[in-house]
């Protein structure tokens, strides 16, 4: 104290008065920036006092300096403490945007003071017969007079790009993000109306319930620095020639995905950020866009990134929004896994230098949301097919490497807490997993690397699953469906060695016989050679007719030869089976390409997004 009175004399005594550069706010700016004490001291001497009046401004920044960084320890001590106290089940909660900040900075320190890997580094990696199943099983669309979205789960709903209520179709324009509603009657259609999006936005989903239709989609703002926001807009289309905008919500980052439970829209976004003080936004209950509260935020006690994953929940019964919750996780998220009360989201993390997944179990009832558990497993997944919940239990499917590099996949099943009771790996060494397939207390898989192997795994004992039989074929399925009880469809690639190795050729459609879990068989397999179609890349572009038995996929020809690539139009494949073998029930050929089908009644209506156009044909 005797030194710091002795300078506070000096300054007194010789009139100094400290620039406002030595501030405590000014001090502690520059060292965040970089600045030492000793290029303030020589910005701001003096030239007619030279020592003393220099010693006194030297030993008053370091008394300053001092003072910060004694009172930044106290703080960040004391929110350390804090964060640790809120640590419960790997996720950390907040309190503060203290706390938040607190956290980041230790992310920063981490992030851009090693070479290590991240979270975000994965975002650019790697999306009757046909039996309507329970939601433990995965369910697909539902039998009725008019084709529904192909969901996973019983009672979820997906959004997609194309909906129809049986009257109507509605569909994103691809090349410009317009919607587009026309009706449809015995195969005939006629343009009802079109909603355009403004410049800066993309429509890129929707969901349709009743007279109320929930557009999806990004908003990129001319600003950079703001950020970009996911959006879902009310239309009201009770008049389907006069569309009306009824309400508008937002949060921050790009859209990801999104399910609708019991009138509930449950809207993923992801968000990064090089300000380690950001925070997400969100429209409040006032319509105001606002930063989401402390206590709504919350992050992955491994999380090393400044990334976030938006969870928004938006009740949809009243029309427009009357209540909403958002909450968002640091760590972001790469797939999302959801059923009728829980919510999955999953991450990978690189950091550790062994690949693994990390899950956070949401429970939610309405906008009620809430963090409930997280937990581990070795790998990354493939896709939301690769999770699946039975009687409490998650069951996860990953593919790791081992310490050769060698590719292994693996099998997890996690109670309730998300703690791992039960693995099985071993399987396709060499190989990575392609499409999973859960049905009650099977799953059914397929790894890839120059063959197609199917494996039966048994999940009646949670403790101690066990892959039972196999079989492999050339080429290899990205979709399975169920056909009847001791059935498989698998829509995916075929493909041939050339010159370069191993190359995709086509699309492969192969029947499993899978009655005996020991012993699955191939029945039959259909090549459409130098074709493609969305239903190898999304289960969204399968329709299901339980009805009528048939299973309806787009199509699209080329010709691909080592000096051209030209398109040939599309068309629309009704699958069935008979007597153990694949049953082409028609193939229906266009002029252009085929985005999704629908059917409604005895028609099918197949849609090319980017050209904005719609061409049917009968069935019966």
């Amino acid at each position: 104290m005797k030194n710091r009175d002795f300078i506070t004399s000096k300054f007194e005594n010789e009139s100094i008065t400290a620039p406002s550069s030595l501030s405590e706010d000014a001090i502690k700016a520059r060292l965040e920036q970089g600045i030492s004490a000793n290029d303030v001291i020589k910005v701001n001497t003096n030239k007619k006092r030279i020592f003393m009046p220099l010693v006194s401004v030297a030993a008053c920044v370091a008394i300053v300096v001092a003072s910060v960084f004694s009172a930044n320890a106290i703080r960040d001590s004391r929110v350390e403490k804090a964060v640790k106290k809120n640590t419960d089940g790997g996720i950390v909660h907040f309190t503060t945007y203290d706390e938040l900040e607190s956290f980041t900075d230790k992310i920063y320190d981490y992030e851009y003071k090693s070479n290590s890997h991240s979270i975000v580094d994965f975002f650019s990696k790697k999306s009757s017969s046909f039996a309507t199943e329970s939601a433990a099983d995965g369910a697909l669309s539902k039998s009725s007079s008019y084709s529904s979205t192909n969901t996973q789960v019983a009672d979820v709903d997906e959004a997609d790009i194309v909906k129809t209520d049986g009257d109507y179709i509605y569909y994103i324009d691809s090349a410009d993000g317009t919607l587009v509603i026309v009706s449809a009657k015995d195969g005939k259609t006629e343009l009802a109306s079109k909603e355009f999006n403004n410049g800066n936005s993309d429509f890129t989903e929707m969901y349709l319930d009743g007279d109320r239709l929930y557009v999806l989609g990004t908003e990129y703002p001319e600003d950079y620095k703001k950020g970009d926001k996911t959006f879902v807009i009310t239309f009201d289309i009770s008049d389907r020639e006069n569309v009306k905008r009824l309400d508008t919500f937002e949060q921050s980052g790009n859209y990801s995905t999104s399910r609708m439970v019991d009138g509930c829209i449950y809207v993923i976004s992801n968000t990064f950020s090089f300000d380690k003080r950001f925070i997400p936004y969100c429209t409040g209950a006032n319509g105001d866009y606002a930063k989401i509260p402390a206590d709504d935020i919350c992050a992955f006690e491994c999380c090393k990134t400044p990334s976030y994953a938006v969870v928004g929940a938006l009740d949809t019964d009243s029309g427009k929004r009357k209540n909403k919750k958002v909450k968002a996780i640091m760590g972001g998220a790469d797939n999302i896994y959801c059923t009728t009360d829980n919510l999955y989201l999953s991450c990978v993390d690189y950091n550790s230098g062994n690949t693994s997944t990390v899950i956070a179990k949401y429970e939610f009832d309405g906008t009620d949301i809430e963090e409930k558990s997280v937990g581990r497993v070795k790998g990354y997944v493939n896709n939301q097919w690769s999770f699946d919940e039975n009687d409490s239990f998650l069951r996860v499917a990953t593919t790791a490497s081992d310490k050769e590099g060698n590719e292994v996949n693996k099998l997890y099943v996690l109670d309730d807490e998300l703690e791992t009771v039960g693995s099985v790996g071993g399987y396709a060494r060499g190989e990575h997993i392609e499409a999973v397939r859960y049905i009650g207390d099977m799953a059914y898989v397929i790894t890839y690397e120059t063959t197609d192997p199917l494996f039966c795994i048994d999940l009646s004992n949670p403790k101690d699953p066990r892959v039972t039989g196999e079989v492999k074929i050339t080429g290899f399925s990205t979709n399975l469906v169920p056909v009847g009880d001791d059935k498989l469809m698998g829509i995916g690639y075929s493909t041939e060695e050339n010159e370069w190795g191993e190359a995709r050729n086509g699309v492969k459609i192969v029947l499993f016989d899978i009655s005996d879990k020991n012993a699955p068989k191939i029945l039959d397999t259909k090549v459409y050679e130098d074709a493609e179609s969305e239903a190898q890349t999304t289960h969204k572009a399968i329709v299901i007719n339980d009805d009528e038995d048939y299973l309806a996929i787009p199509i699209n020809y080329y010709i691909n030869t080592e000096y051209e690539f030209e398109e040939l139009g599309g068309g629309v494949l009704l699958l069935g089976e008979k007597n153990g073998k694949i049953e082409i029930k028609a193939e229906q050929k266009f002029s252009n390409n085929v985005d999704r089908v629908i059917y409604i009644g005895d028609y099918i209506y197949a849609i090319d997004m980017y050209e904005d156009t719609v061409n049917s044909f009968r069935i019966k």
